[in-house]
Formats: structure tokens, sequence, C-alpha cells
């Protein structure tokens, strides 16, 4: 049988435990496939083990010492972030995304190693530059230089939800695992208004990784990968997508090659028409992550070398799926030039000559 090998020395995002113990929350499936090595810097380890009939909050207060790093892996059993009374003063969360798609060991194996290279320092000042530069910006621009595609945002609304989840991680706070995501929504989670937008308009283009999260309503595994295979045909071809006021109000193939990602993303709006909304703008930063091909909600945090587009069509609870499409092919800049998101690639030219260049 393989062994998952978790090593907490090695997880950046546990800085310094002090007098902690370290716990791994898992399913039944997985209890005889974890082995904990490299723990020197705890007093000790467990496994707990978290079924379908358990309450999480219940195993926190119950099973978790006090002071403790815990790691979630959990692909068998759904996984909500717990309330922060719940988490306590002195308790440090990570939580894999392990239930939303399809997740077998192969894929925690790959993970959990991107999980210890990840450098929560990098991430932190990459999250600082983003909203230091964000808050002194009128608007953002999205580029797709290899697709012709533009749109704006107008990012500066007080009821938008950022949300961070990357960088330091604090006693008491809690991040998914890999971290690195920055994300905007037009609302809270829990105060739904499907009338609510994102100030976004222009055409993106949607080419590269596709992510199809199930949500908490019966589903068959079979329909989320029949989905998944057909929508994955943009990985090297773009589907143009026209927002207005952060709806999609227009979707084209020009390539031609994406038939069925095309008449795919085009049923889901016919069948619930809250996919054509743009519900979410995510921007991963975890430049340590590697795309792992296939259905892996994990790849969310892909940050490429200077941080990586992903936009998100429907929201669970409330839709039966969430799309996240990275685009890696996506720079964001401010209206000063600056980049968010992707890199400036204009080079200074440079002439090797003999004497001054200037005429005489």
């Amino acid at each position: 049988m393989d062994v998952l090998n978790i090593r907490p020395n090695f997880i950046k995002t546990f800085t310094q435990p002090e007098q902690d113990y370290f716990c791994v929350i898992t399913n039944e499936s997985l209890k005889d496939q974890i082995k904990i090595t490299d723990d020197s810097n705890y007093i000790e380890s467990q496994i707990i083990l978290y079924r379908n009939e358990d309450k999480f909050e219940h195993i926190l207060q119950h099973k978790v010492p006090e002071n403790a790093h815990v790691l979630v892996i959990s692909p068998d059993v759904f996984f909500q972030s717990p309330e922060q009374k719940y988490i306590g003063a002195h308790r440090k969360l990570i939580a894999m995304a392990c239930n939303s798609t399809p997740t077998n060991h192969h894929s925690i194996q790959h993970f959990l190693k991107i999980i210890e290279n990840t450098d929560p320092d990098a991430q932190q000042q990459f999250a600082d530059q983003f909203f230091e530069i964000g808050e002194n910006s009128e608007y953002f621009e999205f580029i797709d230089p290899v697709n012709n595609t533009h749109a704006k945002f107008n990012h500066l609304d007080e009821s938008y939800l950022w949300s961070e989840q990357a960088g330091h991680l604090g006693y008491g706070e809690q991040q998914l695992a890999p971290a690195g995501e920055i994300s905007v929504l037009p609302l809270r989670i829990q105060e739904f208004d499907e009338n609510l937008r994102l100030d976004f308009n222009g055409t993106i283009a949607f080419q590269g990784s596709a992510i199809l999260h199930n949500g908490t309503p019966s589903f068959l595994r079979a329909d989320q990968k029949r989905l998944h295979d057909a929508l994955s045909e943009i990985q090297h071809h773009p589907l143009i997508a026209r927002v207005e006021h952060g709806t999609i109000v227009e979707l084209t193939d020009p390539s031609g090659k994406c038939p069925n990602a095309f008449r795919t993303l085009k049923s889901m709006f016919e069948v619930d028409s809250r996919y054509r909304i743009l519900w979410e703008i995510g921007f991963g930063v975890n430049t340590f992550n590697e795309i792992l091909a296939g259905n892996h909600a994990m790849n969310e945090t892909y940050g490429a070398t200077h941080g990586a587009i992903h936009f998100g069509l429907g929201l669970t609870p409330y839709t039966q799926y969430h799309l996240d499409i990275i685009c890696p092919n996506t720079i964001v800049k401010n209206n000063q030039g600056e980049y968010l998101i992707g890199k400036n690639t204009s080079k200074m030219q440079r002439n090797k000559t003999i004497g001054c260049p200037c005429i005489e």
C-alpha cells in the first residue's frame, strides 16, 4: 500500500510551533495510508477520524488539543470552514480542498509536496503589494494579449468581499491548502443576492485549466466528469466571453475547436442563468503550485511565475456546480500601468557599437 508521508516540520505555513501538537483530521479510507514523520518540533502527532455522521466543530472541541496545528484531508466527507469560535485562540488550521472534486492518493501526494514548498513570506509580500497597488488604483485592466481581449474592473466598491487565503497564518486562523489566493465577490456568501454584480465590463478569454467543483446537493461523479471532460477543450483554444456589468451576454468559439466546451457552457447558461454571472475573480499567487492534469480543486491557487487569474462562474451551494477557469494568458494592470498579475515583458533595446552612437 502506498504511503502518504506527512512531514509537519516541513510545512512552512505552520511556522514556529510553541509547545503545540500536530493533528491530521482525515477519513476512514486514508487512516492506514497516512504516516507522520519529521515531527520533532511538536509535542506529539495524532490522526483523528472524520466521518459523515460527525460534526467538525465537535471534533475540534473534544478531540483536538487546544494548542495544535491541524491539517484536514477529507476527500470522503464534505468539509466546511468552522467558525472562529471553534478554532480557538491557540490553533492553526489548514484544509486541503479534497471533496468538491475527485481526489485520489496521487493527487493528495502531489499537493502535499506543494504545501511543503509554499513560501508564506513570499506570498505575504505579494499580497501586501497587491493591496497597496489596488488601494491606489482607479481601476484594473484585464488583458489577454494572445487572444486580444480587454476588460475593465472598477474594483473600489466597499460592498465587495475581498478574501485573502495567502501568506502568514496566525493562531486562531485558518487557510485552504495549498494557500495562495486573493479573490473578490460582489457579496458575502452568507448574504446571497442574485442581483448583485461586479462592475466588470469587456471581453475575456476562457483559455486554460477548468475546475468544476460540485455543490452540496445530490450529484453524480460521472456527470461531473462528463462536464469537465467537455470543458477541458479550452486547455489549448479559447472561448471568448463578452461581459456587461458582471454578466456574460455573449459567448463565442472563434477557433471552432471547442465545440463541446461551447455547447456545455451554453447549456449551463440555459439550465441556470446564474452561471452567466461572474461571481468571482480569483488571483492565484502560489508560484510553487504546479497544475495537475484533471479536475482538481487544489489547482486553483496556481500562480505561474507572477500570479495567474481565474474566473468563477456559479456559486455553490446555490448552484449545483462552481466553475473556475484558470487563464494564465491574462495579465492585470492598473490605470497607471502597474502590474498586479503578470509581468511587463517590454525590454530595453541593447546595441553594441564601437564608439559613441551620437552624430558629430
